[in-house]
C-alpha cells in the first residue's frame, strides 16, 4: 500500500457576510498570520555556531538504543546530518527572525505567525521529533506496551534529552519576559511540541506563542491544543521522560517492531 505523510495543516475560520465556513491552509501557501503588533527582529541568514564539544550525540539511536554519534570537530560538518530546513536556517543558507541564541539553542520567529508573537525553539543539534527524545532512565524498551513504566537506574542523574527540553523551556520563557511579559503574568501563553505525523519540519521545535487569548480561536483549542493526538505540552513531554515513560504515549505511526519508517 502506497502510504503518504499526512500534513496537519490546521484550520481558519472566515466570516462571510451569510455564513460562516472553513478555510484549511496549506503549507507554503498565503499566511494566515495574525496582524502584526510588535517588532520583529531583522531578517538575516548567517551560520549559528555549533554546540561545543563538537562530538556532542544527536538526539537519533542505533538499533540497541545507543545513541548515534554524528557530529565531528569541523564546524562545517556538524549540521550536515540535518536535512530539514531548520538545519538550512542553521547553516546560514536560509535566513530568520532569530530571537535569542544559545551555546545549544537558537529561538526565532515562525515564518506565518499564529500569535502576535509565535516564536520556535530549535536544539542546535539535530533531534528528529519528540519521538526521538529518550530518557536515560529507560533501561529496556523491548517488549513493553506504550503507557508502560520503564525500568531505570536511579542514580543517573545527567539525563541529556530532559536537560535539553527544560533548556527550551527556560528560553521560551526568557522570550517572553522579552517580547511580553504582561502574557507571563497572566500566564496567557502556550508552550507545545507537535507530535508526528501532525509536524511540518523533520527538527524538533517548540511552539512559543503569546498572548493566547488573542489568537485564532481554532488555532488555540485544536492545532496548538495540548493533550490531543496532534500536540503535547513541554511539561508534559519532561514529566514522562522523568518517569521513564516515552516523551509521548503514542506509539510513532510509522513504526514497525521498533523502527520509524
Amino acid at each position: 500500500m502506497l502510504m503518504t505523510r499526512l500534513a496537519f495543516i490546521g484550520t481558519a475560520a472566515i466570516m462571510t457576510s451569510s455564513s460562516p465556513c472553513f478555510q484549511f491552509l496549506c503549507s507554503g501557501g498565503k499566511s494566515s498570520s495574525v496582524t502584526q503588533q510588535y517588532q520583529n527582529p531583522p531578517l538575516v541568514a548567517k551560520y549559528y555556531e555549533p554546540p561545543l564539544p563538537l562530538d556532542y550525540p544527536s538526539g537519533n539511536y542505533n538499533n540497541d538504543g545507543t545513541k548515534m554519534i554524528t557530529a565531528t570537530h569541523n564546524n562545517d560538518d556538524y549540521y550536515s546530518n540535518n536535512p530539514s530546513v531548520f538545519g538550512k536556517i542553521l547553516r546560514g543558507e536560509l535566513p530568520a527572525r532569530m530571537y535569542l541564541e544559545s551555546t545549544d539553542l537558537l529561538a526565532f520567529r515562525d515564518r506565518s505567525p499564529k500569535a502576535p508573537m509565535h516564536a520556535l525553539v530549535i536544539p542546535k543539534r539535530y533531534v528528529k521529533s519528540v519521538y526521538s527524545l529518550r530518557s536515560r532512565k529507560i533501561e529496556s524498551h523491548d517488549n513493553k506496551e506504550v503507557g508502560e513504566k520503564y525500568d531505570y537506574e536511579e542514580e543517573d542523574d545527567d539525563d541529556d534529552d530532559i536537560r535539553l527540553v527544560q533548556d527550551m523551556r527556560q528560553m521560551g520563557l526568557d522570550l517572553l519576559k522579552q517580547q511580553q511579559p504582561a502574557a507571563l503574568a497572566a500566564d496567557d501563553f502556550i508552550f507545545c511540541f507537535h507530535i508526528p505525523p501532525f509536524n511540518s519540519v523533520d527538527h524538533l521545535h517548540l511552539h512559543v506563542l503569546a498572548p493566547k487569548s488573542e489568537m485564532n480561536w481554532l488555532y488555540r483549542e485544536i492545532k496548538y491544543k495540548c493533550g490531543s493526538k496532534w500536540c503535547t505540552s513541554d511539561l508534559d513531554v519532561i514529566e514522562r521522560l522523568e518517569a521513564g515513560l516515552p516523551a509521548v504515549s503514542y506509539k510513532h505511526p510509522f513504526q514497525v517492531d521498533g523502527v520509524i519508517m
